[in-house]
């Protein structure tokens, strides 16, 4: 183990953020017991990281993890940008959503934990979110698979136990559940669930808590400098991909398909820059593989590029998501070494994964 290593997990909600951390010696995350106010200026988070015990050059962070409530590309820049600027190491830094954060948690607690389905009921002001969780173990690997809908019924002003219970039964009844977890203020500012928490009680482990979030990012801080061990896991979950986008190449005389973005990856560090020395230039192939192997082609137009002797041009492609679902490809004439001049044809390729 890295002798004096630091690890940090960051819950950026939308009105506290939250630090929980691990270093030498540490086994389990510890959260701090402050709550910081959010704020636009992100120079915040140097005071918030700055707060953990014994921490005193932001670089020395060898991981950190932060959990965005709001998960956008605009967010996720702003936060990656603000990071570097505090002295944090590009490759320390990893961003994901609250969805990520249940596997995280789930699969770092006993086995005994997720051994059937998980659910989380997520209370706050923002709303009530019911997230269910299904790990399926095979012989190398575990897919984790959560799903999530949004409670509207549910009013954090007036919490009703009648209509919670209702919601929970219509969810929970007839089923294996090894785990419920209650995360967020609504399940603590009133005690309301008189009927509703005795139903979940029964033949199941219920927990509530406040940290839920900043604790998985902290595991996953962990776990990318130490373990590895979430590098077997397929998350399909929001913020994750559904599909692996492949382009076939040719290696000698031998075909191949060479991975762009993997399904199951955090669309914002999928991210592909290669380059490629066409057979013809009238159209490039790539391959959507779903994660249960599912597979369509997508192409791009390659007819606006200036026509050369075949093999005669180089091509620059790069890969960026906007979302999980909205891939972006641009396609640029780098020309061929001193032989051809590159032009400034470039062309753009919009993917939407299904």
């Amino acid at each position: 183990m890295q002798k004096g290593y630091w690890t940090a997990g960051v819950d950026i909600g939308s009105e506290v953020t939250q630090i929980s951390y691990m270093t030498e010696g540490m086994t389990e995350p510890e959260t701090l017991e402050t709550l910081f106010a959010t704020e636009k200026d992100l120079s915040y988070l140097r005071d918030c990281l700055l707060a953990i015990p014994g921490l005193e050059v932001l670089a020395d962070i060898s991981s950190i993890d932060l959990v965005l409530s709001d998960f956008t590309l605009e967010k996720a820049e702003a936060v990656e940008k603000a990071c570097r600027e505090l002295g944090i190491k590009e490759d320390a830094i990893h961003l994901q959503g609250r969805e990520e954060a249940c596997i995280y948690f789930a699969l770092n607690q006993e086995r005994s934990l997720w051994n059937n389905d998980v659910v989380f009921f997520d209370f706050s002001r923002e709303g009530c979110v019911y997230r269910n969780l299904h790990v399926q173990r095979g012989n190398a690997s575990i897919t984790a698979e959560l799903m999530v809908e949004e409670l509207d019924e549910m009013n954090y002003e007036e919490p009703s136990d009648e209509t919670f219970l209702r919601l929970a039964k219509e969810r929970l009844d007839r089923r294996l559940i090894s785990a419920v977890y209650l995360i967020g203020e609504g399940f603590f500012e009133k005690e309301w669930e008189k009927e509703s928490l005795p139903y979940l009680c029964n033949r199941r482990r219920v927990f509530k808590g406040l940290n839920l979030y900043t604790r998985a990012a902290s595991y996953a801080a962990y776990d990318r400098v130490h373990a590895r061990a979430f590098d077997q896991v397929q998350f399909l979950c929001k913020n994750r991909l559904g599909a692996s986008i492949l382009i076939p190449v040719q290696v000698k005389e031998e075909r191949r398909l060479l991975y762009l973005a993997k399904a199951g990856m955090n669309w914002y560090e999928a991210r592909a820059l290669i380059e490629a020395i066409p057979d013809s230039l009238s159209e490039l192939t790539l391959i959507l593989r779903s994660w249960k192997g599912e597979e369509k082609t997508e192409t791009i137009s390659l007819e606006d590029f200036p026509k050369r002797e075949r093999r005669m041009t180089r091509l620059e492609l790069s890969l960026a998501f906007v979302n999980d679902r909205h891939g972006v490809i641009l396609v640029r004439d780098l020309g061929f070494g001193s032989m051809v001049k590159a032009s400034e044809v470039s062309v753009r390729k919009d993917i939407v994964i299904g």
